[in-house]
């Protein structure tokens, strides 16, 4: 009992596994239609995929057929009312016509079924590069001009007129003789000083004499 119920489970297991490998051939695979009227197939041409169908319909009262061109297939007569189908397996353009009325031709065009290219896992945005602020240069404080020392003025060597007044003002005979008497001393060294003083005044009184002569 054990045995047999192991050989049913694993028979299970495998027509579920042929089941689910079928899956999706089934759901891939479609059924297109071609209609057998007015003596023409519509549409003449018919596009499907491999693994697909085509199945004709004769919609006239009388028979046609469906033959290719390069005996890939055959339905032999389709009576009115009546259907026949063919799966295509490989790909390309097949040519076919009816054997009973040759004016008839129809194209059947197989694309081959493509693999879904896997898509491509998003791309992380960049991150962004921080860059570090500028460095600001230390500016110098400005160096203060130099500045120049003032230019002292030369002073005006024209006596003021109280100097003037005072200078051309002859003075008093008695300080005049005040000065040449000398004094009464009991040093006999007191004479040469009165001498000096006396030629010293004279001399001076001879500039400013000169002076007031150059300047009148």
């Amino acid at each position: 009992m054990a045995v047999r119920r192991a050989v049913v489970v694993w028979a299970a297991a495998v027509v579920i596994s042929c089941g689910l490998l079928a899956l999706p051939l089934i759901a891939l695979a479609a059924t297109s239609s071609v209609n057998i009227q007015g003596s023409a197939f519509v549409p003449p041409t018919t596009t499907v995929r491999v693994g697909d169908t085509v199945s004709w319909t004769n919609r006239d009262a009388f028979s046609h057929t469906s033959t290719s061109d390069t005996g890939a297939w055959n339905s032999d007569v389709i009576r009115a009312g009546s259907s026949f189908s063919f799966t295509f397996r490989a790909a390309g353009t097949f040519a076919y016509h009816c054997a009973i009325h040759a004016f008839m031709h129809g194209t059947i065009e197989v694309q081959a079924v493509t693999t879904p290219q896997p898509t491509a896992p998003p791309t992380a945005p960049p991150t962004p590069v921080r860059t570090a602020p500028p460095t600001i240069a230390p500016t110098a404080p400005p160096t203060p001009a130099p500045t120049e020392a003032p230019t002292p003025q030369p002073t005006s060597a024209t006596p003021s007129p109280a100097a003037t007044s005072s200078e051309t003002a002859s003075p008093s005979p008695s300080a005049a003789a005040a000065q040449l008497t000398p004094a009464p001393n009991a040093s006999g060294g007191v004479a040469p000083l009165l001498i000096g003083a006396a030629a010293l005044a004279v001399v001076v009184l001879g500039a400013i004499a000169l002076f007031l002569a150059r300047r009148s």
